[in-house]
């Protein structure tokens, strides 16, 4: 039997504005990725400004999943996923942590116009859902100081992807969101998506 995934844990770059603003002359310096450091840009800093631009034709916001642009993923692998979520080094402290995710993703990639006067040209995104189903944390999940976190949110003898992203099972997924409210207990909107997210993936 083939084992389903139902999550996929990726990694972006650190932005000091949240993912709402572009990233800091800073961050740019500090990235992790070879692409930012080189073209001094990076296409991530509005992953989460869902509540703050406009949603394209179709209500949905886009963003950019820079480990799935290099490799795509696994149409077969994600038939059944029903969310992203996104982990980040934190420059400032070294931390890895995951900050939020798109429950109900929808991936492709595409080139649109910025919607930032302040950043005149197109950008490279991958991925959408509806600003509903994309949150990001107040409270991330500490994967540097908590490794044995780790060993309960990623398949029995997985390890972090530090070069790709990982596929996570039903009961990876659910541990992630059980750890997301456990830290955010009055976050409504968490307890919300997590609901649906559970009725979906346990049907």
């Amino acid at each position: 039997m083939i084992e389903r995934f139902y999550g996929i844990l990726t990694s972006i770059d650190w932005n000091s504005y949240r993912w709402q603003a572009e990233s800091s002359a800073a961050d740019i310096s500090h990235s992790n990725y070879g692409y930012v450091i080189e073209n001094g840009i990076t296409f991530t800093f509005l992953n989460f400004g869902h509540n703050v631009f406009p949603t394209d034709e179709h209500g949905y916001h886009r963003g950019l999943l820079p480990q799935l642009w290099s490799r795509e993923p696994d149409r077969e692998k994600v038939r059944y996923v029903e969310v992203v979520f996104m982990k980040s080094q934190n420059w400032n402290d070294k931390q890895n942590y995951i900050i939020g995710f798109y429950a109900f993703p929808v991936f492709g990639r595409c080139n649109m116009p910025s919607p930032l006067p302040s950043f005149p040209r197109e950008m490279e995104l991958n991925v959408r859902a509806f600003p509903k189903d994309i949150h990001l944390l107040d409270n991330y999940i500490n994967l540097t100081a908590h490794p044995e976190v780790q060993k309960t949110i990623l398949p029995k003898g997985k390890q972090l992807g530090h070069q790709g992203f990982n596929y996570l099972t039903k009961d990876n997924v659910l541990k992630i969101l059980d750890l997301m409210t456990s830290l955010n207990p009055n976050d409504t909107k968490l307890h919300s998506i997590k609901g649906r997210l559970i009725q979906s993936i346990c049907r």
